[in-house]
């Protein structure tokens, strides 16, 4: 799964009422979406230097390199954290063959958080409408409390659900 976002779909971000925070080292931009942060401390836990909510600002991309920051936030679930690279940096050749998509979707339940989605998925609204998915992944709410139904939006942590 790639958080790497283009200077096209990042206009369209751009474009939404979101609150959208930048942190640039030169080589790599950070776009943070607080709304759609679900708290699952994979950045946290991936780089303690770059990302530490007890700092402000709690990102600093200066604490480490380029292609490990890039690393850690391809593993946000939620796309909260997203990056743009400088067109000057250049971390690999690019790919000989398209990757291909994946045949099934996994799920994966995590503790007193959301159910991840991944690989090939359709998610419907109760009406049967096809919702449209950002990304290779969804968050999907399991303590009923979010605000972006049927998507996480973090408030299992500030109601204290639990599995």
């Amino acid at each position: 799964m790639s958080n790497k976002v283009t200077k096209s779909e990042f206009i369209e971000v751009k474009k939404t009422k979101d609150t959208i925070i930048e942190y640039s080292n030169g080589e790599v931009t950070i776009f943070w979406q607080p709304e759609k942060c679900i708290h699952s401390a994979n950045c946290l836990l991936g780089l303690p230097e770059v990302f530490n909510p007890k700092k402000k600002p709690w990102i600093n991309v200066h604490a480490s390199n380029s292609k490990e920051i890039m690393r850690v936030i391809d593993t946000c679930p939620s796309r909260a954290i997203t990056y743009l690279k400088s067109a000057k940096f250049v971390t690999s050749k690019p790919r000989e063959t398209p990757k291909k998509k994946a045949k099934f979707a996994r799920i994966q339940i995590t503790k007193n958080g959301p159910a991840l989605v991944t690989g090939n998925f359709i998610v419907r609204d109760a009406m049967k409408k096809k919702i449209q998915i950002e990304g290779e992944i969804a968050a999907i709410c399991c303590c009923g409390q979010s605000r972006k139904k049927p998507f996480c939006d973090g408030s299992h942590i500030t109601v204290g659900s639990t599995d």
